[in-house]
């Protein structure tokens, strides 16, 4: 097959239309028309169906046309890798990363990365844990750092624990239950809830913490998927409940006034995992770059869980400076 072929299936699918299609390939539309013919000769099949609202894929469309998408995108990835080579960077690191993992964690490795390899460019795209890990399938990833839903990975795809963790209940500051810290049985009711993606309290096991801590109907207003910045701001104005992981969110109640609400039921884990290709832990300095974020990690959990046993007043002396008496007059 000839991959020019790929990729023009894969723009009239995107397109809706041949006619479109060959405009924005500038192609004839005969020259499309025979090229797909020969495709479907080919491939043993018919690729799409025309009607008179445009083109319908077929199932072995679909497959053809998500390896066209793929090999657009290397062409896309080789540019990219000869502009940036030009400009002495000699390698790229393209990270994929929940919203709120991403928010929290993900400045510190980027800025580490550099520091130890000032030659590498570094691409962040924040997603869906599970689109995620379609991508990095597709190879549209080096690494993928999201919770794990799955028993195992995926066939050719490892992956490391990069943080134990778990799910929590945060309202924002000035949230009615925000004084008392405490989800009781019944508190909740008539509260709106804001949820983010995979962290919602509409996920069965969420659902079970929820109701074990006697919140039986949460009430979502509000679903944010892949965007982290714009739940916390939410969250933090005080009209709000949320489950979200633990982790990331006390790294990012710094910046954001959150608090935690205790609760009578047993925490839902939630664990952080690298991602990655197994063929590249092939790579010695991939490897590298690997078991430096997951050593960052390391330190950043270890700190957390030292903040966490200190005593309140101990932990807050710590950060506040400690104020000097004027000297006195005369």
């Amino acid at each position: 097959m000839d991959p020019r072929h790929l990729i023009q299936l894969a723009t009239i699918l995107e397109k809706g239309s041949i006619t479109q299609a060959s405009q924005h390939l500038h192609l004839t539309q005969p020259t499309l028309t025979h090229n797909m013919q020969t495709l479907e000769m080919q491939a043993g099949g018919r690729l799409f169906e025309r009607s008179r609202l445009g083109v319908r894929s077929t199932a072995l469309g679909d497959m053809l046309a998500r390896e066209g998408r793929a090999i657009a995108r290397r062409l896309k990835d080789a540019a990219e890798v000869s502009a940036r080579h030009r400009g002495g960077l000699s390698r790229t690191l393209r990270i994929g990363v929940g919203p709120l993992i991403g928010a929290a964690f993900l400045p510190g490795v980027v800025e580490e990365l550099l520091r130890q390899q000032p030659a590498i460019h570094v691409t962040v795209q924040s997603d869906r844990p599970h689109l995620l890990v379609e991508q990095l399938i597709d190879g549209r990833h080096e690494i993928v750092i999201a919770p794990s839903w799955l028993d195992r990975p995926p066939p050719g795809i490892e992956r490391f624990l990069l943080v134990e963790d778990d799910l929590g209940v945060f309202c924002g500051a000035s949230h009615p239950l925000a004084a008392g810290g405490v989800l009781s049985p019944g508190s909740s009711e008539g509260l709106g809830w804001i949820s983010l993606g995979t962290a919602s309290p509409f996920e069965q096991h969420v659902r079970e913490m929820l109701e074990e801590a006697g919140v039986v109907t949460p009430r979502s207003e509000i679903t944010v998927l892949g965007e982290a910045m714009l739940l916390l701001r939410l969250l933090a104005q005080g009209r709000h409940l949320s489950v979200l992981p633990r982790f990331p969110t006390r790294l990012l109640q710094q910046h954001f006034p959150i608090v935690e609400l205790a609760l009578r039921a047993r925490p839902q884990a939630r664990n952080i995992h690298l991602w990655c290709r197994a063929t590249l832990l092939e790579d010695s300095a991939f490897v590298a770059i690997k078991d430096s974020i997951l050593a960052q990690a390391a330190a950043v959990s270890q700190a957390l869980a030292g903040e966490a046993a200190q005593p309140a007043g101990q932990a807050a002396s710590q950060k506040a400076p400690r104020r000097r008496k004027p000297p006195a007059r005369g």
